[in-house]
């Protein structure tokens, strides 16, 4: 229902301004296109729902439509559904119970703490970069993907259970001492097992066995 409500006027004013009900209709560019005394209009500032086909809109009439805005949204056509249009290009959309945020940038700054809770969180970006002085992290099963891994510690101090690693082929150097501590150790070679050292020593209390089909020494 259109209705016209009391005109804000002033002595000697040419066309003074009203305020009308209206519906919108359409939109081309920032332009909307309304059914009621005023064709057109522009949305105000002040005005942060994004006003949608079908939607019941106050209107503040001026003399020419270049100066008739629109102030509020009344009603919506699609109440699942809205955006709030923010100054500087950022919207806040939602849908159906769900909130997105268009911007150009995000930045959250928290002078204590800053909290996440979901059942399921999703990150998609091209990089990323995170940077703590304190990480702590705890979950009950990863799964991990990697094109390439690169990694530079100072230390490293792992405890497990049980270790399975696979490798096509593996590198490893060290400096100084490389000591392995283990009840038992045995080693499967399928092909050759070549050891070289300047110095060899193999000591045991108990005793050392040599088999094969032939044994060179020295």
């Amino acid at each position: 229902m259109l209705n016209s409500l009391v005109p804000l006027s002033r002595p000697g004013a040419v066309a003074a301004p009203g305020l009308e009900y209206a519906q919108v209709t359409g939109r081309a560019d920032k332009w909307f296109f309304l059914d009621g005394p005023v064709e057109r209009a522009l949305r105000a500032d002040s005005c942060l729902v994004e006003p949608a086909d079908g939607d019941l809109v106050l209107v503040c009439s001026g003399a020419t439509a270049a100066t008739s805005f629109i102030l509020a949204v009344l009603t919506r056509a699609d109440a699942n559904k809205s955006t709030v249009t923010l100054p500087g290009g950022a919207a806040l959309c939602t849908e159906q119970g769900r909130l997105r945020i268009d911007a150009a940038g995000i930045e959250l700054a928290a002078a204590q703490e800053l909290s996440l809770q979901a059942p399921k969180v999703g990150i998609t970006a091209v990089s990323g970069d995170m940077s703590f002085t304190h990480l702590q992290t705890s979950a009950q099963e990863v799964n991990a993907r990697f094109g390439k891994v690169t990694s530079l510690a100072l230390s490293v101090q792992s405890t497990v259970g049980r270790l399975i690693q696979k490798a096509q082929d593996c590198f490893r150097s060290v400096e100084n001492l490389d000591e392995t501590r283990a009840g038992r150790v045995r080693m499967q070679v399928k092909d050759r097992f070549h050891v070289t050292s300047r110095h060899a020593s193999v000591i045991a209390e108990g005793q050392v066995k040599i088999d094969g089909e032939k044994i060179d020494l020295g």
